[in-house]
């Protein structure tokens, strides 16, 4: 989160490319502290994909292509250190997925209709939807608003590849919001 905080104070130069002088001000704030995150965020994809290779229960087409795309959208996003500002709200993202585990950890544990599984989803539904949909979406739309300045000094098929991704993953997301909604209503009349 506090990439985005601070990334929506910069000027719109480092918001959609790194700066390349270490001396400028806005370098660490889209340049070194964007790559650590980076780092950590490609582990967490490439240990889910492996687990989720490895659980049949998990293995699910969608949640595969999911992960490898935004493996190969951070390998893009590092390569021509651009995209900074997206790079940090598609990672607010991922908090959902801390609620999405522990979920499935209740599930996998016969704690299905358990207090904590009543707290638990609509906390994930709630937090998917800020997240996933509703931020996702408010930087799409900031990078539909900036288009001409996205991807200046890169390839073009480079960032129509990334456009293709991100676009790719928020189709996803509210597919998923759907399911997750569809779930939330069934679960309400059973009970």
């Amino acid at each position: 989160m506090w990439h985005v905080a601070r990334l929506l104070q910069a000027p719109l130069s480092a918001q959609l490319k790194i700066p390349a002088d270490p001396s400028d001000p806005w370098y660490a704030a889209s340049g070194s502290e964007i790559k650590q995150t980076n780092l950590l965020f490609v582990s967490f994809l490439l240990n889910d994909l492996g687990h989720m290779l490895l659980s049949p229960a998990l293995n699910d087409t969608a949640l595969v292509i999911h992960h490898l795309g935004f493996i190969g959208a951070s390998f893009i996003c590092a390569s021509y250190r651009f995209l900074p500002l997206p790079f940090s709200w598609l990672i607010c993202g991922e908090a959902s997925t801390i609620l999405l585990n522990v979920r499935w950890g209740l599930l996998a544990s016969g704690r299905a209709e358990t207090t904590a599984m009543r707290v638990v989803e609509p906390a994930f539904a709630l937090l998917f939807a800020l997240a996933r949909v509703i931020g996702y979406g408010a930087g799409l739309a900031h990078l539909w608003f900036h288009r001409e300045r996205v991807g200046e000094g890169v390839p073009s098929g480079v960032v129509r590849s990334l456009l293709l991704l991100l676009l790719a993953g928020y189709a996803l997301n509210l597919s998923w919001m759907r399911k997750i909604v569809a779930m939330g209503r069934s679960r309400k009349r059973r009970a």
